[in-house]
């Protein structure tokens, strides 16, 4: 089944767990009331196009061709000019354009292709989906892994495409729960027997672009840990407790002040 097929029914994904916990309350006007979103963030749609890109240059590396430098930019100058040229409904923010963000692209996919050496793992799946259930747990876990391959010693290496402000800490790395979510998925979908090994390849949109690779591990515990919050945010969701975190950082970049306004403003009349 494709991803869209996947989303048709009531679930969950790595995304929305991490909306609910982070404000509620912009869970429910995206995921409830499904509200169009006010604006369009420039940094995700750059960051869907620098993905697409990697897509594209990875599902070459299936039938035996590495894409050189300039054809993987391309790629992204073709995604990033259908998704943004004259895409009114993109905020940019100060520092940011059009054409900068084309220029940025460029950069980072350059670092990405100059630091590549992976010739010797065995691509399995490019922007895979996947759904699994748990125990307690009424409807499914949806989602799609980036990129999943296979070394000479039949590991199962499952990474997860970054475009960053900075580079990760080790505990961002540890406890980063879309990654805990591919294990899960990874084991539930026909991989329970293999070692799994999980990475970030981050291109940090720093002035001189960089890449950075972090390799990461998870255990039973992390899943039993990932399994309960899961289940938590569910029954949150099924009670219709939806509160508003107005001191978070995203708070000020969020795409439903104007409803988030409105429900203040109702609570209290």
């Amino acid at each position: 089944m494709t991803l869209e097929e996947l989303r048709k029914g009531p679930h969950l994904s790595a995304s929305s767990i991490e909306s609910y916990i982070e404000c509620s309350l912009s869970y429910r006007f995206s995921r409830i009331d499904h509200l169009k979103p006010e604006f369009k963030s420039d940094n995700m749609e750059f960051g869907s196009c620098i993905h697409q890109a990697l897509a594209d240059f990875h599902q070459e590396r299936m039938t035996g061709t590495i894409l050189t430098r300039d054809q993987l930019q391309e790629r992204f100058i073709y995604h990033w000019t259908i998704r943004a040229s004259d895409n009114a409904e993109i905020k940019y923010s100060k520092e940011n354009s059009f054409k900068s963000l084309m220029e940025m692209g460029k950069a980072l996919l350059e670092t990405y292709h100059d630091s590549f050496s992976d010739h010797h793992l065995t691509v399995l799946a490019i922007e895979e989906p996947f759904s699994f259930t748990i125990e307690d747990l009424p409807i499914p876990i949806v989602g799609v892994m980036d990129l999943v391959e296979e070394d000479e010693q039949d590991n199962i290496i499952i990474t997860d495409f970054k475009s960053a402000a900075k580079s990760y800490t080790e505990k961002e790395v540890s406890k980063n729960p879309q990654l805990t979510i591919y294990q899960m998925a990874s084991r539930y979908n026909g991989y329970h027997d293999r070692n799994i090994i999980l990475k970030l390849d981050c291109m940090i949109k720093t002035k001189i672009a960089q890449f950075k690779r972090y390799y990461t591990a998870r255990t039973r515990l992390d899943e039993i840990k990932a399994e309960k919050k899961i289940i938590r945010v569910w029954k949150g969701v099924t009670k219709g407790v939806f509160i508003p975190n107005d001191t978070s950082w995203k708070c000020n970049e969020c795409f439903y002040k104007t409803a988030c306004n409105d429900w203040y403003k109702e609570e209290a009349a």
